[in-house]
């Protein structure tokens, strides 16, 4: 079974590529991959999960962080 890290780390790239796809920014993007790839290390199913699992797992965990973050970044902008 592959370690948890190896796993958050196969995932990197993507979760980049997915909250810069959203936000279109770079440093909100970076934040969102980042929090979201701290919320998946938590989920128990990870290690089990197939590839494609992992990736749907991965996006919902995206995109949740990225309407949070935006959502600050408006409050911020007002």
């Amino acid at each position: 079974m592959k370690r948890r890290v190896d796993i958050l780390r196969s995932l990197e790239v993507e979760a980049y590529r997915m909250a810069y796809y959203l936000l279109e920014a770079e440093e909100p993007a970076c934040e969102a991959a980042k929090r979201a790839l701290l919320g998946l290390h938590g989920e128990a199913e990870l290690a089990r999960a197939t590839p494609e699992e992992r990736r749907a797992l991965l996006k919902r965990f995206v995109m949740r962080e990225a309407i949070s973050g935006f959502g600050q970044a408006t409050a911020r902008a007002n």
